[in-house]
C-alpha cells in the first residue's frame, strides 16, 4: 500500500476497550487482564486502572512491533 501516490502515513491512537478484573488485595489495589496475562498493582483504584492502561498499551505496542519485524 505504500505505492499509493499521494499517500500520507501518520500514527492513528486507537482506544480499544479490554475486560479487565480489579480487586482489593493487602493494601493496595490489584488489576488482571486474562486475555493478554497482564497483572497490575496500585495504592488505590485509580492508580491500578492508570497502571493496566499503561501496561496494556506496552502490551499492544510489543504485539504490534513483533508483528512488523516477522513480516
Amino acid at each position: 500500500m505504500k505505492d499509493q501516490p499521494h499517500a500520507v502515513e501518520v500514527p492513528v491512537i486507537a482506544s480499544v476497550p479490554i475486560e479487565c478484573l480489579f480487586w482489593t488485595e493487602d493494601d493496595g489495589w490489584k488489576g488482571a487482564c486474562a486475555e493478554l496475562s497482564v497483572t497490575v498493582r496500585g495504592s488505590n483504584f485509580e492508580e491500578a486502572k492508570k497502571n493496566m492502561e499503561a501496561a496494556l498499551q506496552t502490551c499492544i505496542e510489543a504485539v504490534l512491533r513483533d508483528r512488523k519485524m516477522a513480516a
